[in-house]
């Protein structure tokens, strides 16, 4: 198959990064490991940012401990004008310097965090047809994402679906709003799958791979964002790198993801 031809986007204004002081406003656990926190910056409204885009939480230094200053990157749940604070889901992975001080860390607690940074945003002009595949705490950005087409209104003007996939049922979270923008949106399909289900799931189940390579791909008038992790990513990319779409055209986009 030829390889379809090179798509020039319309690069959004992306607002300088900086530094600013911030303190925890809310916990919530979503899984047994899996994180919802709010940080609001401290005399000053939060900054702009464009969809899909991250913030890096500050670890300061600790000499006794013989720690080095190190930033943790995590991605924005929210939409610019949805909240006044930023909001991330992290997946706490045992022995990490951020799982043990996020799993500790107390609402008000003062922080640091560097923002906003990343490329990993919507490619205008959109195509006709939007794939979003994830993995775990890969669907945080791809939610801002879905979010701003629902805003912006695109959601009406474009064949849009959102694969996540997690090993098991207690891995899900926040679907119920996916689920609610499926019922309300015509053009917008939700597929929750699972790679390691029990018998009490009902929903689809194999890796977000497999139904990727089961659809009927429109290539020629595709984007496909994909967030998670490695393994998915490179075996997404091979597959649609097959079908005649690679990283080349820009119409894959992705940030990889190491949980």
């Amino acid at each position: 198959m030829s390889e379809v031809q090179r798509f020039e986007f319309i690069k959004p204004q992306v607002p300088r990064p900086a530094e600013v002081s911030a303190r925890v406003v809310f916990k919530e656990w979503l899984t047994p490991d899996t994180l919802k926190i709010g940080f609001e910056p401290v005399g000053a409204s939060l900054f702009p940012f464009v969809p899909g885009q991250y913030v890096s939480l500050v670890l300061e230094a600790d000499s006794d401990l013989g720690l080095r200053r190190e930033l943790r990157p995590y991605s924005l749940w929210g939409h610019p004008d949805e909240f006044e604070y930023a909001i991330t889901i992290v997946r706490m992975v045992e022995g990490g310097r951020a799982t043990s001080w996020l799993r500790d860390i107390e609402v008000g607690t003062p922080l640091k965090m560097v923002g906003p940074l990343g490329s990993f945003f919507l490619r205008r002009p959109l195509h006709k047809s939007i794939i979003f595949v994830s993995t775990g705490t890969g669907v945080v950005p791809l939610r801002s994402m879905l979010k701003d087409l629902i805003a912006t209104g695109e959601i009406h003007n474009h064949d849009t679906q959102l694969l996540f996939g997690v090993r098991h049922q207690q891995d899900l979270f926040e679907t119920q709003e996916m689920t609610r923008w499926a019922e309300q949106f015509e053009r917008f399909q939700f597929i929750p799958t699972l790679s390691r289900p029990d018998e009490s799931w009902d929903g689809a189940t194999g890796r977000v791979t497999d139904h990727l390579e089961r659809m009927e791909l429109p290539i020629e008038d595709l984007q496909v964002y994909l967030c998670g992790n490695g393994a998915m990513i490179q075996d997404a990319v091979a597959l649609l790198e097959a079908r005649g779409l690679n990283r080349r055209t820009r119409r894959v986009v992705l940030e990889k993801y190491f949980d």
